[in-house]
Order: C-alpha cells, then sequence, then structure tokens
C-alpha cells in the first residue's frame, strides 16, 4: 500500500474560521475597534479646543509623577556619571515608573479592580510583578509594551511640554515646574521628612540592583503609594498642589482657547450636564458663559462632528450586523435597504459639517481627514448604492493605511461579506465622541473643581 503525501488546499474564504483572537493590552494607545479611524479625527477636532491637553492626559497627578520622575532621572544621570543623552535619561525614568507602580499597588494593597481611581498606565505589567509580602520586588520588569511611548511619560509629554512645565524639545523640567515638583511628596512647610522619601526613589533607580527592599529606614514602599497615587491630590486634600496644577494645566497656558474651554466645562457640568454633544451645543450657544465668535465657531464645528461621526459609525455598523446575521455573506440589496433608513440623518449631519468652516481643519489632516470629507459629501446627496461604495472603500483603506490589512467587510460581486468576523462593536449603542470633555472633567475632579 502506497502512502501518499498529504496536499494542502486553499480555502476559498480563510477568514471565516481563521482570525486572530488574543485580547489587546487593556492599557494600550489604540483603539482597537474603530472602523472608519474616527477615534484619530475626533482627537485633531478636540485638538481645535484644547491643544494643550491630549486625549490621554486625563488624571491631574500623572503630570506630576512624570515631572519628578524626569527630574529625579537628569539628577541620578548627573550622580552616576552616564552619558546626557535622552535614551540613558528615558531609561532611569522607567526605573521610576516602574517604582512608581509597584507603590501604588503596595498601598492599595495589591491589583486594582478596572476603572479603579488610582490604575495607572501600565497597570497589568506592574500588578504581574507585585506580590505580597516583605521580600524585595522586582524592578527589571515588563510595565508595558512599547514602554516610551505608551507608558506615563509618552502620553503625558507633549502636554507638559505645552503648557509650559517641560522644555520643548528636550526632558528637562523648567522653572515652571518648581513649586509642583518642591511639593510632591507633601507641602515644603509640612515637615514631612521628604529628604528621606527622596533618599528612596533615589536608590530605586540605581542601576546597579533590580530590585528594591520595601522599607528604607522609616519610609517604606506603601508610604510612597499613599504621598503620590492618582487619587492623593483628592484623597490628602492637596488644596495648595491642586490649585498650582489648575494654574499650570488651565489658567496660564499658552493657547487661547483651553482656558476658557475648561471653564466652560466646569460651568456645565455644574448644571447637570454629563455628555459631550449637549456641553458643545449648549457652548456654542452661550448657555455657560460668554464666548467670542472665533472660539464659537469652534464649537460649533465640534459639535457637528460629534453627529457626523455618530452617525457615520452607525451606519458601518448596520452594515456590518447586517452581513453579519447573514452568516457573513448576504446581497447587497439588503444591506441598502438597512442603510435607506439611515439616508436621513446621515444627509443632516454630513451637511451640517461640510457647512463648517472648521472642515478645513479635516482637509488637511495627514491621513484619513481628506477621506473621511469625501465620505461625508457622498452622505450629504447620494442614494444608498453609491454610500455603501464610498463607506466601504474609506474603510478599506483605513484598514490599509493602519496595518496593512484588508477590511473587515466588502463587496464580493453583488455581496456584502464578512472579512473578520472578531468586531464587536455592532452589537452596541454607538456614542458620541468625546472630543476631550472627559478629559478635562477628569482632571477638574482631581484639581478639585468638580464633585
Amino acid at each position: 500500500m502506497v502512502a501518499h503525501a498529504p496536499v494542502l488546499l486553499l480555502h476559498p474564504r480563510p477568514t471565516e474560521l481563521l482570525y486572530w483572537s488574543a485580547p489587546l493590552a487593556a492599557d494600550g494607545d489604540f483603539s482597537p475597534e474603530d472602523p472608519l479611524a474616527l477615534d484619530y479625527i475626533g482627537q485633531q477636532v478636540g485638538n481645535v479646543l484644547l491643544p494643550t491637553l491630549t486625549t490621554r492626559t486625563s488624571r491631574a497627578q500623572s503630570y506630576v509623577v512624570v515631572l519628578f520622575g524626569l527630574r529625579l532621572a537628569e539628577t541620578m544621570r548627573v550622580e552616576l556619571g552616564l552619558p546626557a543623552d535622552d535614551g540613558t535619561r528615558v531609561a532611569l525614568f522607567e526605573r521610576w515608573e516602574r517604582f512608581w507602580c509597584l507603590s501604588v499597588l503596595e498601598s492599595r494593597n495589591g491589583p486594582l479592580p478596572r476603572g479603579d481611581e488610582d490604575a495607572m498606565r501600565g497597570i497589568r505589567g506592574a500588578s504581574r510583578a507585585w506580590f505580597a509580602g516583605d521580600t524585595p520586588l522586582p524592578l527589571d520588569f515588563s510595565l508595558i509594551s512599547r514602554q516610551s511611548e505608551l507608558g506615563s511619560l509618552g502620553a503625558y509629554l507633549s502636554s507638559l511640554r505645552a503648557s509650559g512645565l517641560v522644555t520643548p524639545g528636550t526632558l528637562r523640567p523648567t522653572n515652571l515646574a518648581t513649586e509642583i515638583l518642591d511639593a510632591f511628596w507633601d507641602e515644603p512647610e509640612a515637615n514631612a521628612n521628604t529628604k528621606a522619601f527622596d533618599e528612596y526613589a533615589h536608590l530605586a533607580l540605581d542601576p546597579s540592583s533590580n530590585r528594591i527592599h520595601r522599607k528604607l529606614a522609616k519610609v517604606t514602599l506603601r508610604g510612597v503609594g499613599e504621598r503620590t497615587r492618582l487619587s492623593c491630590l483628592r484623597a490628602r486634600d492637596r488644596k495648595a498642589q491642586q490649585s498650582r496644577l489648575y494654574d499650570a494645566l488651565f489658567a496660564r497656558v499658552r493657547d487661547d482657547s483651553t482656558p476658557v474651554v475648561g471653564r466652560l466645562v466646569e460651568r456645565a457640568i455644574k448644571q447637570g450636564v454629563s455628555d459631550p454633544r449637549t456641553f458643545f451645543a449648549g457652548a456654542a450657544d452661550g448657555r455657560y458663559g460668554s464666548v467670542e465668535e472665533e472660539l464659537k465657531e469652534r464649537l460649533r464645528f465640534a459639535w457637528a462632528f460629534s453627529a457626523a461621526a455618530k452617525h457615520w459609525l452607525d451606519a458601518f455598523n448596520a452594515v456590518y450586523n447586517e452581513a453579519w446575521k447573514g452568516d457573513g455573506l448576504v446581497p447587497r440589496k439588503r444591506v441598502e435597504a438597512r442603510l435607506n433608513s439611515r439616508l436621513p440623518d446621515l444627509a443632516q449631519a454630513s451637511k451640517r459639517l461640510l457647512d463648517e468652516p472648521g472642515i478645513v481643519h479635516l482637509r488637511r489632516l495627514p491621513v484619513h481627514g481628506k477621506g473621511f470629507v469625501e465620505l461625508a459629501s457622498c452622505g450629504a446627496t447620494a442614494g444608498a448604492p453609491a454610500i455603501l461604495d464610498e463607506l466601504l472603500a474609506f474603510h478599506a483603506r483605513v484598514q490599509h493605511d493602519r496595518r496593512g490589512a484588508r477590511g473587515w467587510i466588502g463587496l464580493e460581486g453583488d455581496r456584502v461579506s464578512v472579512e473578520l468576523s472578531s468586531y464587536t462593536g455592532h452589537r452596541g449603542e454607538t456614542a458620541y465622541p468625546s472630543l476631550k470633555f472627559d478629559v478635562v472633567r477628569s482632571l477638574l475632579r482631581d484639581l478639585g473643581r468638580l464633585p
């Protein structure tokens, strides 16, 4: 009997059987389910209103932690005679960040639940490294993938530079940060033995050891976490430090809109507003305070984009859901019929966005912006067949530009097919983009301006 070699056959639709299902890190820095790049575009629209802040700078204490780590890293670099380059400074800063993350977990008795007020960037890596007891903890663990980009330094550095707290193009805190840094552990007049805390932090940055003891003289790792974790400004009633940070991040920033928008968000929330769309519409109408015409124009643009983005994502999800319910391959006429009910909302929202002078900001974006404007132009006038073609084409370009991958849904002749069956965004209600509204709300709460 002759044994035949196995023959490999190409499956006609492999994506029905094979797809990457590993969960993405919760501390990553991109939206895994953003089929139309609206997360990215929304960040750029948010920059029109709040250029000093970013979508990642949502905790006030993180600004202080990063500033202190940068100053400490430079001090240690000089003491150890290490090269005066940013690679050395970043490596030392990352030791500080790992030490600080462990101290927060130590102060909270271990891993934190999802959404906890003290959960920091890199919490998963820190949670794997921390363990209960009295023995030293490691400092050479992986805190977060691509830590320099996705850790606290990568998240907050651009905002620190924009606010004047770090010298542009460098990792050096400026004189504007001096009072904030001097009060890192406590107010200078509190006589809180801050020198001992400084010595402990210096020890953590010594590259000759990859472990840190949980106590140095009278200073403990738990005590470091209690004084510096993300909730400390409120929990320890640090009113003076909150005032310094409010001045640095809102009152004295160099752009002309962040201070005003910050005040408008504060007033709106105190009046019961809790969602960004209501805020942008009300702020543009002067409900939360007088606004100059130029800023009104930016607020109207943000409001128009918010509506258009939601309706286009609703449309994409409707198309995906229709194909998904049909076992991944359905006639396009069936999908077009599903789109027809959404055409009035799409047309109205798209026209409103295109009429805003701020649309020039989208046309100037290096990626995705021009394509979204073309999509909106199609939605303003076209019927379901043309809109379906343009929607799927734009989605395919977004995925290709991001990862060189195919779109999650596409056309096969006169049928719509599901190419990635793990997308779940179509199952829930689509939210309006925050456009940094939630970032400002979180910062103002940390700074004692909101309950």
